[in-house]
């Protein structure tokens, strides 16, 4: 095969469309528009604005006033639907799109966005399934 062999190329985003779907190929920039990438971009500035917080403490250490600024980052990384905890930056999108982790997304959001949407959630027996899975 060479560098770019165009003809294999699209036998195998024939073979993946017909199999999984023409969503599966599509490039997702063509549905990415500035709207969205406005609403995504205030939604991270609005979730950076809400975890950070900054005070000031005074120490008296004989005759000086020492004051001391320190941030206070609230990190609120736990999942709500499973409740396991998250360091990947990765789960910042789906949190702030779905109230939930990506692994979360994968197992019970992805296909029923409508379903999630209106306010369903999995009962214990599926969320018990799916974390079994996970280990």
């Amino acid at each position: 095969m060479s560098k770019k062999d165009y003809n294999y190329i699209a036998s195998m985003e024939k073979s993946i469309s017909d199999k999984y779907g023409k969503q599966a190929v599509q490039d997702f920039r063509n549905t990415w528009e500035p709207e969205k990438e406005n609403e995504y971009l205030q939604q991270l500035q609005e979730q950076r604005k809400g975890k950070t917080t900054t005070s000031t403490t005074k120490y008296t250490v004989g005759d000086i006033l020492i004051s001391k600024r320190r941030s206070e980052k609230n990190r609120d990384r736990s999942c709500p639907v499973c409740k396991t905890y998250s360091f990947s930056t990765r789960d910042d999108l789906y949190m702030n799109r779905f109230k939930c982790c990506f692994r979360c997304y994968i197992d019970f959001v992805e296909g029923t966005e409508e379903k999630w949407k209106t306010g369903w959630r999995p009962n214990e027996e599926q969320l018990a399934t799916a974390l079994g899975r996970r280990k």
